[in-house]
């Protein structure tokens, strides 16, 4: 059979059964890798990524249900699946519960085997390439649990995450915990500002956030240029743009409100406008 873009991670310490897989997957055209316990599976994923890993649930030193824990810190994409001879309901809530996508009883039948391989590497695809299309509009997204633990998220929202310090990700956790007073986080990293948004509680324990990182000193600039207002002008209008208050504006500019409210009717002069909705529109524009 002809060989598939697709490689496949198979962890069992059971040689036997380790042989056996690897034989039928390498024949159905997949690409193998084999591990024989959870660390080297790690080891192995610290070099390649796979399409898809077949983990064994029950292992010494460190069983599948740990293994996969600790693999989706990392590789929280990664669809697995979980093969063990426990069939008791228990284990296969551990088996999900560890983030397992699917669960094959041993003795595993081999024809069934390449179905739920063939499903999952395809529901993988179909995620991977939504992601890409969210990325590749802007919209940077990620769902979080109340723990600031990142259950999905695209590759652009991973990246900003990781530019965050282990103080700023205390404040992340922190915020989560408090999104009903504050749906709205920044954060300052010069001279990029972080903002963090909440778009919706998803589940009980699980909130999609929309990441955005702005240069505002360079935004700004912009819309001073291109506007023809003053420096403090810019700023306020940039905020009021943001959905800002007068009163929250006073507080980031450290100003008064009557100062805040002054400089918004010059900015309403300048740009032939009478309100901050239309001047919010004039300033979206030009950022856009």
């Amino acid at each position: 059979m002809p060989k598939t873009d697709a490689t496949l991670l198979i962890v069992d310490d059971n040689a036997d059964a380790l042989g056996l897989m690897n034989q039928t997957l390498d024949q159905a055209g997949y690409t193998v890798l084999v591990a024989n316990s959870g660390s080297q599976a790690i080891e192995i994923l610290d070099k390649v990524s796979p399409n898809l890993m077949l983990l064994d649930a029950i292992m010494p030193e460190m069983d599948g249900f740990e293994t996969c824990r600790l693999i989706k810190q990392s590789h929280p994409d990664l669809p697995v699946i979980f093969m063990t001879g426990l069939s008791e309901t228990e284990h296969m809530v551990a088996g999900f519960e560890a983030g397992g996508v699917d669960y094959l009883v041993k003795p595993v039948n081999h024809q069934e085997l390449l179905a739920r391989v063939k499903v999952h590497i395809n529901n993988a695809q179909v995620t991977q390439e939504t992601k890409q299309a969210l990325d590749d509009s802007g919209q940077y997204l990620m769902s979080l649990d109340s723990e600031g633990h990142i259950l999905w998220r695209t590759e652009q929202a991973q990246a900003i995450v990781k530019t965050l310090t282990s103080k700023e990700r205390i404040l992340v956790n922190d915020w989560i915990k408090d999104t009903d007073r504050n749906p709205q986080l920044m954060l300052q990293q010069s001279p990029i500002t972080l903002t963090l948004t909440l778009v919706e509680q998803q589940a009980e324990n699980s909130y999609l956030v929309k990441f955005k990182a702005q240069d505002l000193k360079f935004e700004k600039q912009t819309l001073k240029n291109k506007l023809k207002i003053t420096r403090r002008e810019a700023e306020v209008l940039f905020w009021v743009a943001q959905g800002k208050t007068d009163w929250e504006i006073s507080q980031i500019l450290s100003i008064s409100d009557r100062t805040v409210n002054k400089h918004l009717e010059q900015i309403y002069r300048k740009l032939g406008v009478s309100n901050r909705t239309a001047a919010s529109s004039q300033a979206l524009s030009v950022l856009s």
